[in-house]
């Protein structure tokens, strides 16, 4: 199997900066500083860093300012129907694993007894079990030819692909909580529609 790089369009900059450096400090051609940067990021040549970059920035900007939508892994396995306007994307956690954490430790904070995931006094188990219960995260990437205007525009959409509602999403870079930010009274109307006159819903 293929091993599959992550990270960002800062740390490709970054890199190609890097090489001009060297190019600029030693005797080495440009094209032999990008393959000597390559090799010290543990790729096998430039060209395969080149090809992950654009890989990511596809994800990184749906993430930044489109449409990412993340499941229970069940639903998105049983009840998702999956279409041209959706793509599982696993590059996305990348990008999002500190606002999942975020959503993941709020909820905790907010539990009581035996519905908190693990011991917030031990850090290290704490992130032992985040990171098996990210294992269950399924992240889909909105390939549609317009990101829906507001957050509660999303809803219908996905309301189309599942029974069930996604577990957050980030819409143009806005992580929503769908119970917790569009719900009203306690209900989450995934047709979108209100009757609040509440504008950046």
């Amino acid at each position: 199997m293929q091993t599959q790089y992550l990270f960002s369009s800062l740390a490709f900059g970054r890199w190609k900066q890097e090489a001009r450096a060297l190019k600029r400090s030693t005797n080495l051609l440009h094209h032999q500083a990008l393959e000597q940067v390559a090799k010290s990021k543990r790729f096998e040549n430039w060209h395969q860093v080149v090809g992950e970059a654009k890989l990511n920035r596809t994800t990184e900007t749906a993430y930044r300012s489109g449409l990412l939508v993340a499941y229970d892994v069940k639903n998105a396995m049983d009840d998702w129907v999956p279409d041209d306007s959706f793509v599982d994307n696993w590059r996305a956690l990348h990008f999002c694993e500190k606002d999942i954490l975020a959503w993941y430790r709020r909820g905790d904070d907010e539990a009581e007894g035996e519905e908190k995931h693990a011991i917030p006094s031990d850090p290290d188990k704490y992130l032992e079990e985040f990171e098996n219960w990210l294992t269950n995260v399924c992240l889909f990437r909105y390939c549609g030819p317009t990101v829906p205007a507001t957050p509660r525009a999303v809803l219908p959409i996905l309301d189309e692909r599942c029974f069930f509602s996604p577990m957050f999403f980030w819409h143009e870079g806005q992580f929503v909580d769908p119970w917790r930010d569009l719900a009203i009274d306690g209900r989450l109307d995934m047709t979108g529609n209100t009757d609040l006159n509440i504008s950046d819903l």
